[in-house]
């Protein structure tokens, strides 16, 4: 039997729901209640939406409270409840905000709230369906379709919202009530009633003019009533206001269909106290819709929070302010004030330029005069530069742009997309002398925004100081890092980054996952990324700053192409289905706004989404910059084709624009008709799965490479084939036309091969320098220039005339899957499996070859010669370089097999090598530029690892033979020391060069007399591999890592056990003693670093890197760590406290070597690149 509520329970239920109570004034309307009810009515039987819509100040929230306020609608139609959620103009975070305080009040698991939309809103439709079937959810005053979106759960609500239009993207039923705009006279002479408190037969007669004069608009009743309240005699004095006032020039430029609401905001303001008028026509200041913190309105009032609460209560009492908490987890407020009544301010502001001046002022008082000192309000850092601007600052806006400190302060809070802006936005303001400053750093922003969005924010002066030396970037943060470090601080100048040349533009970080594809729009003003997320996003070419997300696919996007009228997009997945996407062109259009020094720009009544007023800023964001969340079930496709039975790799459109092709791992080419969306050919002549298909420039034919080596062309029309090209002999990862259709480029393995598109004759073939596979290429534009992607993580550039490299690019830390030229071939887009896109200068010419070495390098600091370092390069060739800039001294012949390991004597004469051949060789440095090695023969397998005694005289290798051998440097004779019974890893001289230590993948570490070779004793406890090993500056104690997650300290005297070291719960990579010998530093592949006393134990724990920790040193006080991994990081032993994170260019560095005096550091990341990394010590 269903339960029937009174009014007491109905009256419980609805405050339970957060129902606002009903108005003290209010007013009935019959006829627009019945109207809603009829409409909730028809949610009776299932899910749906009730949509009550109208102009700005109609009564749209007080109908809707009060059409549920009723014991019969609840009892028949939401006996589960009623859900009230006060929506407004919501950004992103906001939104989240309020879904997660909807679960609370649901009761829902309050200990793990979701942690973002797509997870609340999952949470909400359980909720709804499993638990609240029979309950309504009304979102009041819905301004934007992602909040809709967001709340499209399948359950029964009611929407009211100014626009009905922002409903068309929902699911299920949708019925709309359009309310009158306005009160009838009857009505509003009753409100007037209500307000002033006596009967309507007692009203004057001036009620019912002034109702015709504000036309019965409830907005406008209601503020007028609440002035009349205060004031019950003044109705000659309204009236007369209405009346004779020249309200002429407002009501033309008020583009409302009810002008004479003017009037009446005009007159609400004028009945404030003088200083509370004031302080409401400050708000002209702001732009539209924002909602400003409470701590803005301290810095313009020059006001305690208190006293600004205080006036904003006022305010709001008057219906002239919105007040709403912050957020979750502030204490304060943000106010707002109606669009309408924002005009009416602007409009009639005496001065706007002085009230832009006393804000800024506000600020600077607030901040001693140096803006980058302002604390985070929420809103300063977003605005400052607009404020600026309309103050007439302009030599303000120029400092700042190129002021370290201020970008430091300000990209921390905005990130790098908003910074970008500005500088496209103000770039005409900045006068001549001072446009190379502004590019230094604009691209020192463009380079490192994939750094700055993530939630650990990095140290911009050490990022600033790895730019060019010549850079106004750089210059700026050596002075700062050379005048306020102390001898704790770590600011490391990287010596030879002249040597290492960047030409990366743009580096974005927008999905969470491998972005599979990339290409640019049309103009190249756009790019569209496809990835892993299972989403496509577009986005600012020129910023980084996401424009749209495209959602529909439940598995990773692999590609997109957009078509040639820019209308329409699809998209293809590993979800086995094509999508096809409507694109709104204003998207496409949207040009960063530009500002000159004269005059300021004008207010806009409906900004672009790129206007920094609306849309930066995570509260105020564009519908189009709102709309993402990942993996939602919303699809809001125009179709989706189906008929693959496996992930479809790639898609693109005819010229024509009318036909879509697409192919898969099914091996399958299927020809799709864009207009009728049925299946045209399937092409099913590839017997491995297809990679890349594509139309020929005039359609007539299409392009596919397969896994089954080959690539065909097949006739657009009928599916036939016309030519099988089999130059390749592996997997053809890529396959592109020329833009004249007469070339095809093709890569497969470590080459890419140009041939004709009617003969199938191979003209050119190039491969890569160092062997690695090409995993995608591109053609530029004019076909001058062949791009390749490599499994290296870099890029190769060749030019088509010469055949020579004229670039490689290296700056992915993955796998790069695609490659597109810009339209005027300007600039190369790479996308990689680092979850990034980067945008690369083209270089037109050879650039000359910069040093590129791999990371079993050998270092040797000296205070007279400075630094010496030997290390192979990615030509199995050992190069030795000497000095800051890293000079070549000495570079070998080709070895016939990979380097593996290299070392220098401590003389700084000598450097040995041993490869994976087994081949060890000795050369002396001062042989010459480029050197034959002398041969020490002997092992059998892979040379590991090789160290010089203190004398230079003795070298000790270690083998994948399983043996170590003692080499004599001056006759070649050696000793073979044969024991281990699995691959030797490390071996170390220790006790004066009279003693060898060696560890071992047989789980042992042992102790050799030098002189001998005899094996003096065996350390066996470890369950598993011994990877690092380490002996006690005062030689008495052993150090042990393994792949058990274990730590062991022997007796270097006698090889007892002393203690085992737990708490790792991975593999144990690196290990070192502290220079007194009572610390031990240890790493792991979870990212830690465990800092360990001998005697105690665990002393903590450093967090952390997001790589395998690979090495690990103390100072030489013992006061700092260093640690390498996917960065370089340096610590503070006694707290733990990280003191710098040094941010490679690579993904990982093998070791790190610090001089004595700990300020001098060499490493060298997976791409190649040498890093001389020196202290900047304060100036004394």
């Amino acid at each position: 039997m269903v339960r029937r509520y009174s009014d007491a329970d109905t009256h419980s239920l609805l405050v339970e729901g957060g129902v606002p109570a009903r108005p003290n004034c209010y007013v009935d309307r019959p006829s627009e209640l019945k109207k809603v009810r009829s409409a909730l009515h028809l949610l009776k039987e299932g899910g749906g939406w009730v949509i009550l819509h109208s102009l700005s100040g109609s009564g749209k929230s007080v109908l809707a409270a009060e059409a549920v306020r009723s014991a019969d609608i609840i009892s028949d139609y939401f006996p589960g409840g009623v859900y009230w959620v006060s929506v407004g103009q919501l950004d992103h975070s906001k939104l989240l905000t309020h879904m997660q305080n909807l679960c609370l009040r649901l009761g829902t698991d309050v200990q793990h709230l979701p942690n973002n939309v797509e997870q609340a809103k999952e949470r909400l439709r359980q909720v709804f369906s499993r638990e609240l079937p029979k309950s309504l959810l009304v979102l009041d005053d819905v301004w934007s379709t992602h909040v809709v979106k967001a709340f499209d759960i399948q359950c029964r609500i009611l929407l009211t919202t100014r626009d009905s239009s922002i409903t068309e993207v929902v699911s299920g039923p949708v019925h709309k009530v359009t309310l009158s705009p306005g009160l009838s006279k009857e009505q509003s002479l009753g409100a007037f009633a209500m307000w002033t408190e006596r009967k309507v037969a007692d009203l004057p007669p001036e009620a019912s003019l002034i109702y015709k004069e504000c036309r019965g608009l409830p907005l406008a009743i209601t503020l007028i009533g609440a002035l009349l309240k205060d004031h019950p005699n003044r109705w000659v004095f309204y009236l007369s206001k209405l009346r004779q006032r020249d309200m002429r020039r407002i009501k033309k430029m008020l583009a409302y269909e009810h002008q004479t609401l003017a009037e009446a905001i005009d007159m609400s303001i004028s009945n404030l106290d003088p200083h509370n008028s004031k302080y409401y026509r400050d708000f002209a200041v702001f732009g539209d819709g924002m909602k400003i913190p409470t701590a803005v309105f301290c810095t313009l009032w020059d006001m305690g929070k208190e006293d600004v609460e205080d006036t904003m209560k006022t305010l709001s009492e008057k219906s002239l302010v919105y007040q709403q908490p912050r957020e979750l987890g502030f204490d304060d407020f943000v106010y707002s004030v109606h669009d309408l009544q924002m005009d009416f301010l602007k409009l009639t502001c005496p001065d706007i330029t002085a009230l832009h001046r006393k804000l800024v002022e506000g600020y600077r008082h607030n901040s001693d005069g140096d803006f980058s000192l302002l604390p985070n309000d929420g809103y300063i850092h977003w605005f400052l530069l607009n404020h600026l601007l309309k103050a007439r600052f302009y030599s303000e806006i120029i400092f700042l742009l190129l002021n370290l400190r201020f970008i430091e302060s300000k990209v921390h809070v905005t990130g790098p997309a908003d910074l970008l802006h500005d500088y496209i936005r103000y770039g005409r303001i900045v006068i001549h002398e001072n446009l190379a400053k502004k590019k230094d750093f604009e691209r020192f922003i463009s380079i490192n925004a994939h750094l700055l969005v993530g939630s650990e924010k990095p140290d911009l002066m050490q990022l600033a100081l790895c730019q060019p030396s010549e850079s106004e970037v750089y210059k700026q943060a050596y002075e700062i890092a050379s005048g306020v470090c102390h001898s704790k601080d770590v600011y490391l100048d990287w010596c030879n980054k002249a040597s290492v040349p960047n030409a990366c533009l743009l580096t974005t970080k927008l999905h969470k996952g491998s972005v599979c594809y990339a290409c640019f729009t049309p103009d190249g003003s756009k790019v569209f990324s496809a990835a892993r997320d299972s989403v496509v996003k577009l986005w600012d070419a020129q910023a980084g700053q996401e424009l749209f997300t495209f959602r529909g696919h439940k598995d990773s996007v692999n590609g997109c192409s957009l078509s040639a009228n820019g209308q329409y997009l699809v998209t293809c997945s590993s979800d086995h289905t094509v999508k096809l996407w409507e694109v709104d062109k204003k998207l496409l259009e949207k040009i960063p706004e530009e500002v000159t020094d004269s005059p300021p720009i004008q207010e806009h009544r409906n900004p672009s989404p790129n206007i920094k007023d609306e849309t930066t800023h995570p509260m105020f964001q564009d519908v189009a910059l709102s709309m993402s969340t990942s993996d939602s079930e919303e699809d809001n496709a125009m179709h989706t084709f189906t008929g693959h039975t496996g992930d479809v790799y790639a898609c693109a459109f005819s010229n024509s624009g009318d036909r879509i092709v697409t192919c898969s791992l099914d091996s399958s080419v299927r020809v799709w008709n864009a207009e009728t969306y049925e299946q045209e050919l399937i092409i099913t002549g590839h017997k491995r799965a297809v990679n890349v298909c594509c139309f020929s420039p005039d359609d007539k034919t299409i392009l596919s490479c397969s896994e089954d080596q080959t690539v065909c062309i097949w006739d657009a029309q009928i599916g036939e084939l016309r030519l099988t090209y089999q130059g390749h002999d592996s997997a053809v990862t890529s396959a592109s036309f020329s833009k004249d259709g007469l070339l095809v480029a093709s890569s497969a393995d470590d080459q890419i091969q140009i041939w004709e598109a009617s003969t199938g004759k191979c003209r050119q073939t190039f491969y890569t320098n160092s062997g690695n596979a090409i995993l995608c290429c591109s053609l530029s534009p004019d076909s001058s220039l062949v791009a390749g992607g490599l499994s290296s993580y870099s890029i190769q550039l060749w030019s088509m005339g010469t055949a020579t490299t004229l670039a490689v690019y290296k700056g992915h830390t993955g796998w790069v899957y695609s490659l597109h030229f810009s339209p005027d071939g300007k600039q190369l887009m790479s996308a990689s499996d680092d979850e990034t896109v980067m945008i690369w200068a083209v270089q037109s010419e050879r650039v000359s070859k910069c040093l590129s070495i791999r990371r079993d390098f050998s270092v040797n600091f000296c205070d007279k010669t400075g630094v010496t370092i030997a290390a192979p390069d990615f030509k199995n060739r050992v190069v030795v370089v000497q000095g800051d800039e890293a000079t070549v001294q000495l570079q070998t012949n080709i070895e016939p097999s990979r380097i593996r390991c290299c070392t220098l004597s401590p003389d700084r004469t000598t450097v040995a090598y041993g490869s994976e051949n087994g081949n060890l060789k000795v050369i002396r440095i001062s042989s010459g530029v480029t050197s034959e090695g002398r041969p020490l023969k002997g092992h059998t397998a892979t040379v590991r690892w090789a160290t010089f005694s203190s004398n230079s005289q003795t070298l000790v290798t270690s083998s994948e033979d399983f043996t170590l051998r003692i080499w004599s440097i001056k006759d070649g004779s050696c000793i073979v020391c044969a024991s281990h019974t699995d691959v030797v890893w490390r071996c170390q001289f220790f006790d004066n060069d009279m003693h060898i230590l060696s560890c071992s993948s047989d789980g042992t570490l042992k102790v050799w007399k030098t002189e001998t070779g005899m094996l003096e004793m065996t350390c066996a406890g470890h369950r598993e591999w011994i990877l690092c090993c380490d002996v006690s500056p005062d030689d008495k104690l052993l150090l042990s890592a393994s792949v058990d997650c274990r730590l062991k300290l022997w007796s270097s005297q006698d090889g007892r056990l002393l203690r085992t070291f737990t708490g790792h719960s991975d593999c144990v990579r690196s290990c070192r003693f502290s220079r007194c010998s009572r610390l031990v530093a240890s790493g792991d592949d979870q990212g830690f670093v465990f800092l360990w006393d001998v005697e105690e134990g665990l002393l903590r724990v450093l967090s952390k890197h997001e790589g395998w920790v690979t090495d690990v040193h103390f100072s030489a006080d013992s006061q700092m760590v260093i640690s390498a991994s996917d960065t370089v990081k340096f610590w503070r032993q006694t707290s733990g406290e990280l003191l710098q994170t040094f941010h490679i260019r690579g993904s990982f560095v093998k070791y790190v070597a610090p001089s004595t005096d700990f300020n001098t550091f060499v490493t060298v990341d997976n791409a190649g690149t040498l890093y001389i990394l020196k202290r900047i010590l304060p100036v004394v």
